[in-house]
This record gives structure tokens, C-alpha cells and sequence, in this order.
């Protein structure tokens, strides 16, 4: 099938690098507000996990460009992938899609990939707290699909905050998930723009009164999912862990990775290092120096890593280091549990202390 010209794909050799996905299916759920339904071109389901992005290559002047997009459908329930976009006025992807895509034009794409996920987190906590801002609900409302309809004795508490209520995605399926599951789902809608200030923008202190009002069980089985803008989480992050909250039990997804600048130290050692990493069955070994990343040698080496922000932000390209030390010079997504057992970011990873091993 050939590529619309909206998608300026260029490059010899471009196309076999990646899978080609085709839209069957776009719905708009407000104004600027779209979700893409996708199947591979041969009509193949695309595998994924709810909480999971997926994350689409372009080319921009003959430059290889990437950008990542959460998926809102359940796989628990056969959905096949769906990703939700809000329109934003600078976001040149974001515009295209919403603007322009229609049904039966093809993306490339590097499939699903992302930590947002319940894979084992959920089997010691007895109840689920999601915090959701603005279109952070999309990976949210794919986990609070999953959970309900997966895990019967667990409660879920939503707490979805955004300016007036004509602006919440997915309003009318949340609702209709209340129904379905009137003893187990609670939902607490904040408005910004709402009279009772109370309950409107969500502040430390509200977090502790929500927090209070919707326990089930003790805090040590609660577990918390974030998504939104980077104040926002952080704000939620620090009131819970004021509560008590361990940071164990709190996993965060950051919805917008361009929204800061991001500051980066500079590693203990600068020395060169030879770094092997095992991908797709293959063994490639190369040298790697500070201020090179493991993922910026590893392109320049022409090996085909997975990866999205490039700032360690979004997790797409975590791995496992099974041999040395790797140090990190920025990370917003790997938890300590996971740092413990030797994930790493390959966009932020320096070798140091000698040569390291890396599973992708």
C-alpha cells in the first residue's frame, strides 16, 4: 500500500526497519480529541499491554523523527490497539493525526513498549489509586479497564482532574464503568474552574483528604498510578509520600517528556568502555566515552535500539545490564525496585568502572 504524502517517509531501506501499521478505525471523543484504532498492514494484531505507548517513526527532513502515543484500548478484553491524541497547536504529529489521518493510512512503528504497566506490581496491594490529569487518562483508563475486569478483588479509586467537565475524556465510559462496577470503582472528578474550591484544583491537602475519604485497607496495600504533567506528579508524588507512602508503591507515567528541560550530571567515570549488547538474537559489541550514550554509539554503529524521548523520560528504551555498571545520568521512570535489578536507560547510560553487558 503505498504512504500517504502527508507521512513523508523517505530513505532507502527506511521501511525494513520497522513494522508498517495501518488505521482501521478513528473516533473523535471531543473537539481536538481522536482515538486510532491499529492493525499490522497484513491485517496482524499489534501486541501490547495496557498502560503501554506506542511509538511511530517519521522522517523531517531527511532526519529520523519519533514520537510515542498511549494506548487506551484492553487487551484483557481482545480490543485491539487504540491510542488516544489530544491536538496540541505546537505539536507537529499531534496536528497530523488529529487534522489529517483517516482511515487506511499507514505508520511505521516500533510497536509497544513502556513500565506503566501492572505486570507485577498489583498481586500484594488490595486496592488501586489512579490519578489521572488532562489526556493522562489515556494509559489510565487502559489499566483501570484491565484491573476491574481482571482482578475482581481489587478496588480502584480514580481521581481525574481537568479544567470544566465538557474536557474529560472518556467521560461517558468511566460513568458506564461505574455502573458495571458500583462496589469496586469510585470516581472523584475535579474541576479547576469549580465554585467549591475544595474540590477543585488538586492541591497536597486535597490529596491527603481523598487519600483518607477513599481507603479501603491499610496504606501499605495501596497501590498508585500517576499520569499528567511533570508539576502535577511531582505534587502527587510528594503528598503521598507525606501520607506514609512508600515510593515502592507509586509508579508514575509522564504524559508530556518535552514539557522541562532536562538537567544532566556528568558521570563518576569518563574513561572509554566496551559495551556489548544482545538484541533481536544478535551479540554487537562496541566502545563507548562520555559524553556519548550507549544509545547514540549504538546508532552510529548502525544497531537498531528501541527508543522514543532520548532523555529518560518514557522508558522505550530500558534494558537489563547483566555485567558491570551502568550510570545513568538522567531518569524519570525506572523505580529503585527496578534499578535493583539491573534495568537501565540506554539513552541516558554511561559504562563506567569498565565494560557492561546489556539485554534489550
Amino acid at each position: 500500500m503505498q504512504l500517504n504524502s502527508w507521512f513523508p517517509f523517505r530513505g532507502q531501506g527506511f521501511m525494513g526497519q520497522f513494522s508498517i501499521a495501518i488505521i482501521t478505525s478513528i473516533k473523535e471523543e471531543m473537539l481536538g480529541v481522536k482515538t486510532f484504532t491499529l492493525t499490522y498492514d497484513d491485517g496482524g494484531v499489534i501486541p501490547y499491554i495496557a498502560g503501554q505507548f506506542i511509538t511511530f517513526v517519521f522522517t523531517h527532513h531527511g532526519r529520523e523523527e519519533r514520537r510515542s502515543f498511549s494506548i487506551s484500548s484492553c487487551a484483557a478484553l481482545s480490543e485491539p490497539l487504540s491510542f488516544t491524541v489530544k491536538r496540541i497547536d505546537n505539536g507537529a504529529y499531534s496536528r497530523l493525526l488529529t487534522d489529517k489521518a483517516a482511515v487506511g493510512d499507514t505508520l511505521f512503528t516500533t510497536g509497544a513498549a513502556g513500565l506503566f504497566t501492572l505486570s507485577g506490581h498489583t498481586a500484594r496491594y488490595e486496592q488501586v489509586f489512579f490519578f489521572a490529569a488532562g489526556i493522562g487518562i489515556t494509559p489510565v483508563y487502559s489499566l483501570v479497564k484491565t484491573i476491574l475486569h481482571t482482578e475482581p478483588n481489587k478496588q480502584v479509586v480514580l481521581i481525574y482532574s481537568n479544567r470544566i467537565k465538557e474536557e474529560v475524556v472518556f467521560y461517558k465510559e468511566l460513568n458506564e464503568l461505574l455502573t458495571e462496577f458500583p462496589d469496586r470503582f469510585k470516581i472523584e472528578f475535579l474541576y479547576s474552574t469549580s465554585f467549591d474550591l475544595s474540590r477543585a484544583r488538586l492541591s497536597k491537602s486535597l490529596v491527603a483528604v481523598l487519600l483518607q475519604e477513599y481507603a479501603a485497607v491499610p496504606h501499605d496495600k495501596m497501590l498508585f498510578f500517576i499520569c499528567g504533567p511533570f508539576a502535577y506528579m511531582r505534587m502527587v508524588i510528594f503528598a503521598l509520600e507525606e501520607q506514609g507512602i512508600n515510593s515502592e508503591q507509586i509508579r508514575k507515567e509522564n504524559f508530556n517528556t518535552n514539557d522541562r528541560q532536562v538537567i544532566q550530571a556528568e558521570p563518576p567515570d569518563k574513561s572509554t568502555h566496551l559495551v556489548t549488547i544482545q538484541v533481536n538474537g544478535a551479540e554487537h559489541t562496541f566502545p563507548v566515552q562520555y559524553p556519548e550514550t550507549i544509545l547514540q554509539a549504538a546508532k552510529k554503529q548502525g544497531i537498531q535500539l528501541p527508543y522514543s524521548c532520548e532523555v529518560g523520560r518514557c522508558g522505550s528504551c530500558a534494558a537489563r545490564c547483566t555485567k558491570g555498571k551502568v550510570w545513568l545520568s538522567y531518569n524519570e521512570v525506572l523505580m529503585d525496585m527496578d534499578l535493583k535489578h539491573g534495568s537501565i536507560l540506554t539513552c541516558t547510560g554511561h559504562p563506567v568502572d569498565g565494560d557492561v553487558t546489556i539485554e534489550v
